[in-house]
């Protein structure tokens, strides 16, 4: 992502999930409001049609009304929706009025494609606190998909079924309480009922408050720290069944590869290197308490098979990545509890990153919940090829919230142990607070670090206080993170940085536009030479119009940072080594300022439906060079069972030194197809040329196919793999023997 959106986005998502919107002018359910749960006298029907009488008696009455969260106001189509439940399984049955405007049923594999089609699900906090809540959503097909905030991997079974009719559809579930972590007896759960309308791309909700937020599907909506403006159900009794009969679970892996590049695999720096292929492996978790869970792993897989990462633009500070490993995704926000992490136009700090961590040996954690409190402490050994390390590493992380958010504490830190660069010790600890009636919202954290490498004591702190309303949100907030703060396992975007930093917000709609939003942003940030280390100020606008065209972030950036030459010898002598921006002292050699001022405007068409178009240009000044850089994507499906994507993208960079002129161009291609419910086949073809950029050039094929089995098992097959420069003459075949409930369970 190009350095001037990949900053803009960041905030423009940071500051979302804090925003937004005026209430709409129907009924809606809130927080303030408890509902009835009807106790099924028999298991309903699974038949959408909705003939089974037993249904009625769950229909919910109180404040039927959804709202229309993409344009804030009441929702133009009727949902009804019916609540039940036993002591094994809870029963959602919607029924979606939809007559004038067309239902999109494509997509035929569970888990692939999310958004892409209509679809209606429920949201589950069984906690009330936020540390655990659940979606599952189907669509009119029955296609099925869900997520977790405690697993990124979450994939129990459960059923859906649905039926388009004339004037609409319906579609009825049924998920096992197995699939939650709960505890027996008396329960008091939030709950909401949400709906995707493809053909318009908008998102409704049952329950509403002005400050819940909107966004992308998958990246921003439906998201978990709106749960605290869920209704409660009212208080209900499981048995103990329910929750606490919760059995271990493992999955236990067999990997073949062939070709001349079998083995080539991807490290924590996101170099190939040769490493000898695993063939053997497990993951298992066991249940301690109903809600509390140890998960270990031995001689885990590094193949990558499931999911892989690759970028190729330009960027100012260093890109973060998605963890989806089993052994580190489950629980993994509990060891990263901070709310409000540094990072606001550049990437959120931790203390704990495990992407930083590479291919491992052996893993073991101890994770979950206990009424408000969340945890988890884990250990981690292994040896990255890399850097020739050996690592054995501790990392642990403690949150408590009320329900309502109104006042929340943590604490987190990490034990590094490696054997070539030094042992590295970290600690952090916070608190939050809101005022729901004023708006008023006010933060504190602070970190320490100290290393064998580098004795000194090194700090992160931050607050900021936040006057937060439905139309409007206005922050003003302040950094002080001291030379050499890096933890050893953690992601730092920068370091040496102290001073302010303020964001406005507004927001609205009008008769031709579902939503806006206005951003400024202003920081400027100072080093220990008294220099500016970092300065950016920022305004951009989105607008969502009711024609389905959208602006994805139109204006300018102008930012400085400041970099200093790193010389090799001891008090600030011998040979200088290069330049950085991360760091500089004690010796603040030959300090430089660069320029990243970048007008950037992006467009988007029917975003949020089944056929998008975006593209985005942006020109100034890039550190050394004047930059000129455009992206263009679209999909969209092919009948009912291909889907195609398609990328074109180019830049050109003019050296200011030399005049020189360079360019690179990336084009990218890529084919899926659903061959039923649990088993789809991908195909990607992308081609780089050109050296002005950050990627090498090259062209790179990749294939897989994937099977899922009802029973849990998995079959991959892969050739090549997507994050690679260039094509790897590589294929594995990956087995995966699952024993016990599906993930997250």
């Amino acid at each position: 992502m190009l350095a001037s959106t990949m900053r803009a986005t960041s905030l423009l998502f940071a500051v979302a999930c804090c925003l937004l919107c005026a209430a709409p002018a129907g009924a809606t359910a809130t927080g303030a409001d408890t509902i009835p749960i009807a106790r099924a006298a028999q298991p309903p029907s699974l038949d959408p049609a909705l003939t089974d009488p037993t249904w009625q008696a769950g229909r919910i009455t109180l404040r039927p009304g959804f709202g229309d969260l993409t344009t804030r106001s009441p929702a133009p189509l009727t949902t009804t929706v019916y609540l039940l439940y036993d002591d094994r399984t809870l029963y959602v049955a919607f029924r979606a009025e939809q007559p004038a405007q067309p239902i999109v049923a494509g997509q035929t594999t569970h888990g692939v494609g999310f958004g892409i089609d209509d679809f209606v699900g429920i949201g589950i906090d069984p906690g009330t606190s936020g540390s655990q809540v659940y979606y599952f959503e189907t669509t009119a097909r029955g296609t099925r998909y869900e997520q977790a905030n405690e697993n990124a991997r979450y994939a129990p079974i459960w059923a859906a079924a649905g039926r388009i009719d004339q004037g609409g559809w319906n579609a009825v579930m049924a998920i096992p309480l197995a699939a939650l972590r709960l505890h027996s007896g008396t329960q008091h759960w939030r709950v909401n009922f949400i709906r995707g309308v493809a053909a318009s791309g908008e998102h409704l909700t049952w329950a509403y408050d002005p400050l819940m937020n909107d966004g992308p599907i998958g990246n921003g909506w439906p998201n978990f720290p709106d749960s605290r403006f869920w209704p409660y159900l009212q208080p209900f009794a499981l048995a103990k069944v329910a929750g606490a009969a919760r059995t271990p679970r493992a999955d236990v892996f067999a990997l073949a590869s062939v070709g001349r590049d079998r083995d080539q695999f991807q490290q924590a720096d996101q170099q190939f290197l040769a490493e000898k292929p695993r063939a053997f492996g497990i993951d298992a978790a066991v249940p301690l308490t109903d809600t509390i869970t140890f998960v270990g792993t031995l001689n885990p897989d590094f193949s990558n098979v499931e999911i892989d990462q690759q970028t190729i633009a330009p960027q100012e500070f260093r890109r973060q990545l998605l963890e989806y490993r089993p052994f580190f995704a489950q629980g993994a926000a509990f060891l990263n509890p901070n709310p409000y992490p540094v990072g606001v136009i550049v990437p959120p700090n931790f203390l704990f990153y495990s992407p930083s961590i590479g291919p491992f040996d052996r893993g073991f954690k101890v994770e979950g919940t206990h009424g408000y409190d969340s945890f988890g402490v884990l250990s981690v050994r292994g040896y990255d090829i890399a850097t020739a390390d050996t690592f054995d590493d501790v990392a642990y992380g403690f949150h408590h919230a009320l329900p309502d958010r109104t006042f929340q504490y943590w604490a987190d830190g990490v034990l590094a142990h490696h054997s070539a660069a030094g042992s590295d010790e970290s600690n952090e600890a916070g608190f939050a607070g809101r005022n729901n009636k004023s708006g008023f919202v006010y933060t504190f954290d602070t970190a320490v670090e100290q290393g064998t490498a580098d004795t000194t004591v090194a700090h992160s702190t931050s607050g900021f206080v936040d006057l937060h309303k439905p139309n409007y949100e206005l922050n003003a907030g302040y950094y002080d993170i001291s030379p050499h703060y890096n933890p050893l396992d953690g992601f730092t975007a920068d370091d040496d940085i102290r001073g302010p930093y303020a964001i406005v917000n507004l927001i609205g709609n009008g008769t031709r536009i579902k939503n806006w939003l206005f951003t400024a942003y202003g920081d400027r940030f100072f080093d220990g030479s008294g220099a500016v280390h970092q300065a950016d100020t920022l305004f951009a606008l989105n607008a969502v119009f009711k024609n389905g065209f959208s602006l994805d972030g139109v204006g300018p950036l102008v930012g400085e940072l400041r970099t200093y030459a790193i010389p090799t010898g001891p008090h600030c002598s011998g040979t200088i080594a290069g330049r950085s921006a991360f760091g500089g002292a004690p010796c603040y050699l030959d300090g430089q300022t660069a320029r990243f001022d970048l007008f950037t405007a992006a467009f988007g068409y029917r975003d949020g439906t089944p056929a998008p178009v975006d593209w985005s240009y942006a020109y100034g000044p890039f550190g050394d060079d004047e930059l000129h850089e455009f992206t263009s994507t679209t999909s969209r499906p092919l009948g009912g069972r291909f889907s195609l994507t398609l990328e074109y993208d180019g830049s050109w960079e003019r050296s200011f030194a030399t005049g020189l002129l360079d360019s690179q161009f990336l084009r990218r291609i890529g084919i899926g197809a659903s061959l039923g419910p649990n088993t789809n086949v991908s195909l990607a073809l992308r081609s780089i040329n050109g050296t002005g950029g950050f990627a090498l050039p090259g062209t790179n094929v990749a294939a897989s196919f994937h099977r899922h089995w009802n029973n849990g098992d998995d079959l991959y097959l892969d050739f090549g793999t997507p994050a690679a420069t260039t094509t790897l003459d590589r294929f594995v075949a990956k087995y995966v023997f699952h024993v016990g409930p599906l993930p997250g369970t």
